[in-house]
């Protein structure tokens, strides 16, 4: 395995470094916390890098600009979508800091002949050894001098065991006449830095320190309950959403013991019809002083001005005449088992239980899963390939990384994406663990907004791809960051491009037909559905949130998706898209869903030089919802699983780690669906028994989709549609259809009836398909 070689020459100059930065005559204590170095969101700062040095010390930095943030004693709050479930709190420090207020130390100054001068600060990542820390920062200069700094923190106690902080120092390509000072904020502690500086500062004893009651941490007191609840998987502050927004709810009832009463009844009951069709769940759970400040809450949106009362469009059209008929699984339900042509082996077990964010293999066949959770950790899994649960093996090579929901290996070279960054993870002295977090990309904007997901990670043509999501939590008078809801080209040098725009939550991005790129988007404002994407430079993609306020209100026009995934029908938190390697699906793609749960099967055609096709339903019989995916050496596809309490998973289930190979049984089914100048061929995976086939068996919708402000968007001029000519093929797997008046730009709706039955007796898998009608062929 490449990366568990080992570099001989580059572990002795780290060990050098590392020596000659480290306090001598005491051993490293020990640390209070796992990982007790780790990325996240810190007192509503992006990024961050925080250390839990000893139960005494905690350290932060400020990595966007290179500067020691706190030193305290207390701790951190460790809450979020990652560690809590809850969406509207980021973790925060608490305690008493040791500096006070303008005194610390973390200002860096560089001066030349006694005059201060400009430079840029990057940081380049740090090194774990031997369970001690040390940043690498360099500073470029304006005449192109780049000098290169290496720090480490860490705790220690003086003589009389006074706490204290220490900061040693290693420089590299310091110019003659060139200094640099670390100084506070207030100017009256500076410390010149040079080659080999070791400072400390002692601190008075602090007593003990007790985290703030978890309420405290919140806005008001009411999204703590909401947070607890479901409330935000459906409702946002002001925008529609599954449910009305809070400023709906707000303006359409008074407040009062009325009002209170009736909604208090509502919550704990669950109900349907005052907004739309889309049921609300209940919640007896909840005590009435609890939905009290739940409302309380709510209320706190009500317009001063009164404002025009709003009909959410929420719900869908379903169809008319199959509605009856959606009863079974495959047949208008999820489906409930594994496809019948793969066997499946669950990777999991009782002691390693993953919310998979990133899949893939090194060259001699281990696995690599980073997990989205509070470990935020990286493992390699040996012995996959046995098909023999008692032959995996875990091991934690990695930890402390913000939200990794990317994962590539490049040459047998690790690369991983954070939330805030793209980084290279290296061994050096071969012991399978990683000893260096390098950047090799930092500089797209952030907030600490917990809808500011980074997707991906694909590597083409020397080029890394990722997906940035929107932030969700943005006040009326604030703006998506320019780099939000678009595909990235990111060089190895750290430059970046952007491709595309107008992605909502683009939570997978894979290389389907032609070697192309795709990407998967969850509907939401402005998209009435989810999408299969594919990649194209400059093109918009329907989310008008990162556009200015002016081009908001008229956005520009959408570039239709591939495919169509209709909300709830056949996708709801679609995820990572990969192209099919085996069996008789070959050359089509696949996709996984978070919530809607399992694996969709899309077949892909280009018409008119633009893609479209049929998505299908493919399998299930996973233990919880599908997130990433990836072909292993053994010819499996390994199926990485996620989920978090009050939405985004499968019916609540959280984790999961399994794999599905081809065992070459034929399973009867839809095989493709292919546009035809004036209607549709359907192909089958096996002959059809033409003796009980007859029209009625085929049922036909169409309907269109339009983007707007709204939470998704119902189905636009929906219309029944009927075939006028039907021919078989000499085989009997291949159904022509004419089919009087389709248009472009429309979704195709299938349903064939459970009775088909193929030749040798079998029903189908599954019996519905929705084709995206982007162009119609022209005659030949």
């Amino acid at each position: 395995m490449m990366f568990r070689s080992c570099h001989l020459f580059i572990v002795a100059l780290l060990g050098l470094a590392l020596s000659a930065c480290q306090p001598q005559g005491r051993e490293t204590p020990e640390r209070p916390r796992d990982p007790w170095a780790f990325r996240s969101v810190l007192d509503r700062k992006p990024r961050m890098l925080s250390l839990a040095l000893d139960s005494a010390c905690y350290a932060a930095y400020d990595l966007s600009t290179g500067q020691l943030y706190k030193v305290w004693k207390g701790g951190i709050l460790m809450e979020g979508t990652v560690f809590t479930n809850k969406k509207n709190i980021q973790p925060s420090s608490w305690g008493t800091a040791y500096y006070e207020e303008n005194e610390l130390p973390g200002k860096w100054v560089i001066s030349k002949n006694g005059q201060e001068i400009p430079f840029d600060l990057q940081y380049k990542g740090y090194l774990l050894l031997d369970n001690k820390i040390t940043l690498n920062l360099e500073f470029l200069l304006n005449d192109g001098s780049l000098i290169s700094l290496q720090e480490s923190p860490e705790f220690k106690r003086d003589s009389s065991g006074k706490p204290g902080f220490n900061r040693s120092f290693r420089l590299n390509g310091q110019p003659p006449a060139v200094s640099i000072e670390l100084a506070s904020e207030n100017g009256l502690r500076r410390h010149a830095i040079q080659d080999g500086s070791n400072i400390t500062d002692y601190f008075k004893e602090l007593p003990v320190q007790e985290p703030p009651a978890v309420g405290d941490s919140y806005d008001h007191l009411g999204i703590l309950w909401m947070e607890n609840s479901d409330c935000y998987t459906c409702h946002e502050e002001y925008n529609a959403m599954v449910g009305p927004s809070f400023e709906q709810i707000a303006s359409q009832y008074s407040k009062g013991k009325e009002a209170y009463a009736l909604l208090t009844k509502k919550i704990q009951e669950g109900g349907v019809g005052v907004w739309g069709d889309t049921p609300m769940n209940p919640h007896p759970d909840l005590a009435e002083k609890e939905i009290k400040t739940i409302l309380d809450y709510i209320f706190t949106f009500k317009p001063k001005e009164p404002v025009e009362e709003q009909q959410l469009q929420v719900g869908q059209v379903g169809s008319s005449k199959a509605e009856e008929e959606r009863l079974n699984p495959g047949h208008g339900a999820p489906l409930e088992g594994v496809h019948p042509s793969y066997d499946l082996t669950t990777l999991h077990g009782e002691n390693f239980q993953p919310r998979v964010g990133g899949l893939a293999f090194l060259p001699d066949g281990g696995l690599l899963v980073s997990t989205w959770d509070s470990i935020g950790g990286l493992y390699l899994i040996d012995g996959v390939l046995e098909d023999d649960p008692a032959a995996v093996s875990v091991k934690r090579i990695a930890e402390g990384l913000a939200e990794p929901l990317g994962l590539e290996v490049v040459d047998g070279e690790i690369f991983v994406l954070q939330k805030h960054e793209l980084t290279q993870l290296i061994d050096h002295n071969g012991d399978a663990i990683i000893d260096e977090y390098r950047v090799i990309c930092d500089s797209w904007g952030v907030t600490d907004d917990f809808h500011e997901f980074a997707f991906g990670l694909v590597h083409k043509d020397n080029h890394f791809y990722i997906t940035l999501s929107m932030a969700m939590r943005l006040m009326a008078n604030e703006r998506q960051l320019p780099d939000r809801g678009r595909t990235l080209k990111i060089s190895r040098d750290g430059s970046y491009e952007q491709v595309d725009y107008g992605l909502r939550t683009p939570n997978g991005i894979g290389l389907g037909m032609d070697a192309e790129l795709f990407v998967t988007d969850n509907q939401g404002q402005w998209l009435p559905a989810n999408k299969l994407l594919h990649v194209q430079k400059g093109a918009y993609n329907g989310m008008a949130w990162g556009l200015s306020a002016a081009a908001e209100k008229d956005p520009p026009t959408m570039a239709p998706p591939a495919i169509w995934l209709p909300d709830k029908e056949i996708g709801n938190s679609p995820s990572e898209p990969i192209l099919m390697k085996d069996g008789p699906f070959k050359g089509q793609m696949l996709h996984g869903d978070v919530t809607h749960g399992g694996i969709k099967r899309d077949f892909l055609e280009k018409i008119n030089g633009q893609y479209q096709g049929a998505v299908f339903r493919f399998s299930q019989g996973f233990t919880a919802g599908v997130n990433r995916l990836v072909w292993g050496p053994d010819g499996a596809l390994y199926v990485g699983e996620v989920g978090m309490v009050g939405g985004w998973s499968w019916k609540e289930n959280q984790f999961g780690l399994e794999k599905i190979k081809f065992n070459g049984k034929s399973t009867f089914e839809m095989l493709a669906i292919r546009a035809k100048p004036d209607g549709f061929e359907i192909e089958f995976t096996s002959p059809v028994a033409l003796n009980n086939f007859n029209r009625e068996m085929i049922h036909l919708e169409q309907w269109r989709y339009e983007p707007t402000a709204s939470y998704g968007g119902p189905k636009l001029d929906q219309v029944e549609l009927t075939p006028d000519k039907m021919e078989w093929s000499s085989d009997r797997k291949k159904l022509y259809l004419s089919i009087p008046g389709l248009k472009p730009q429309h979704v195709i709706y299938f349903k064939l009836a459970e009775a088909l039955k193929s030749s040798e007796g079998e029903s189908l898998w599954s019996s519905e398909s929705w084709y995206t009608l982007n162009q119609i062929p022209k005659n030949p």
